[in-house]
């Protein structure tokens, strides 16, 4: 009775009457709303409707009116001037088929997105000249190691900077430490079991072969251990080495102090004397230009905002950058801790800086945010657009591309330091006043 009587009240004071709620969506709506918002497969979608109620539900027809609407889409973003971007690219298999991707890493709108035939350097040039065609221009490139990439890029742009990837460079160094960290632990186990053995002996002869076999395990289980420390502690100072900004002094990263603390520790590395390893630490050597010379974009940065800002408030600025950065990638009191970190250097940077404080702040925050070291970003957005390609079931087409690459762009994000912001709109700078899907069916109308 009272739970009657709280539903009664609650329908009398609301704002939202029950009776002003707006009917059910028309068919079209619907089904992009299940196959983009919920990612429904085609017959989920059938299900669906059949459902509800609505007279067409045919899976068939589900699929043509999909391939209607990518088909009025364009798999290239349309800018109306010319804009200048830092380019992060990659390739994405479905099926055994390469779809290549672009986006921009401050937005993390999708410039482009294909199904192409093959992933050679001849199609990543037609991707690139595609863009530029689009008035969308490169300012430098962030990939992983593959030539052909970099091979399109530089046929359409001459002498870009190319950044390689810090994800990919260094990701085998931490699965080598995991497997490194299951070699302790199974050491352990074995000197405990050695251990265990050894003391359950009763004749001489029999106590010496176990006692042998415990000390090997013994000598084995230490040496695992120390390697795996030596292993952690050196990625432990290998990471803040790779940041942009000194996270105790706020002073920038150049590129050959990075490149110098990079080789410090790879050949630290190779005390531990494993083969494996040791091919790594190589391999990161023969690299070594190309992973530092991301921090070139810092050293310009900084040499341009300097004109305008003392050298210790731009420290400042950019200690509190550095934690606004991490802020973003931990969560509970890592989180917590450098969101407070942030707050303080901002209140350092405020009180040396006169009435125009804020807004030479904010400019330094959006031109720091334009660095790139890392493609992260785009294996976010790849793992974004992978749930959408794991319900086609085979039917993978470059119609289904552009509907995701438009709900992409268009789709608000629920959380993090773009929250409440859609892709489209910090990439123009223009706010959005329709709902993605008003601003798809607006799109499809004006190109039918």
């Amino acid at each position: 009775m009272i739970s009657v009587t709280v539903l009664c009240l609650h329908e009398l004071f609301t704002a939202h009457r029950l009776e002003i709620v707006p009917g059910r969506l028309d068919l079209d709506s619907i089904i992009v709303l299940l196959r983009l918002e919920g990612r429904v497969s085609l017959s989920g979608i059938s299900e669906i409707l059949r459902t509800l109620g609505y007279p067409h539900d045919s899976t068939g027809m589900i699929s043509e009116r999909l391939k209607t609407f990518g088909r009025c889409l364009s798999n290239t973003l349309n800018v109306d001037t010319e804009c200048l971007v830092f380019f992060l690219s990659d390739e994405i298999f479905a099926l055994g088929r390469p779809i290549l991707v672009t986006i921009d890493p401050v937005s993390t709108a999708i410039l482009r997105i294909e199904l192409a035939p093959n992933r050679n350097a001849e199609t990543w040039e037609l991707h690139y000249q595609a863009l530029k065609d689009n008035l969308i221009l490169a300012k430098g490139l962030g990939s992983d190691r593959a030539i052909s990439i970099n091979k399109g890029l530089q046929a359409v742009f001459d002498n870009l900077v190319w950044c390689s990837d810090h994800f990919h460079e260094f990701n085998d160094l931490v699965k080598l430490l995991a497997t490194l960290e299951k070699q302790a632990y199974a050491a352990i186990a074995e000197e405990d079991d050695r251990l265990r053995v050894f003391s359950k002996a009763k004749s001489e002869d029999n106590l010496q072969k176990r006692q042998a076999q415990y000390e090997a395990a013994q000598a084995d289980c230490n040496q695992r251990i120390a390697q795996y420390q030596q292993v952690s502690d050196s990625l432990d100072l290998l990471f803040p080495a790779l940041y942009f900004f000194d996270p105790t002094t706020g002073r920038h990263r150049k590129e050959q102090q990075v490149k110098n603390e990079v080789l410090i520790l790879m050949d630290w590395l190779d005390e531990c004397e494993l083969p494996k390893l040791q091919q790594e630490t190589q391999s990161i050597r023969n690299h070594i230009d190309d992973i530092c010379v991301c921090y070139r974009q810092v050293e310009e940065i900084v040499q341009e905002l300097a004109k305008t800002l003392p050298e210790e408030v731009l420290n400042f600025i950019g200690l509190a950058w550095q934690h606004d950065h991490q802020s973003h990638q931990h969560k509970g009191k890592r989180k917590k801790y450098h969101m407070a970190e942030r707050d303080f250097w901002l209140d350092v940077a405020l009180s040396l800086l006169d009435e125009n404080a804020e807004s030479q702040i904010d400019q330094a925050f959006e031109s720091f945010d334009g660095m790139v070291r890392s493609s992260s970003l785009i294996e976010m957005v790849n793992s974004q657009i992978r749930p959408h390609l794991n319900n086609c079931k085979g039917l993978i087409t470059q119609e289904l591309l552009n509907l995701i690459m438009f709900y992409h762009n268009h789709h608000l994000y629920k959380s993090g330091k773009r929250k409440g912001k859609a892709p489209i709109e910090i990439l123009t700078g223009t706010k959005l006043d329709k709902t993605w899907l008003d601003c798809l069916f607006e799109t499809i109308q004006t190109q039918a």
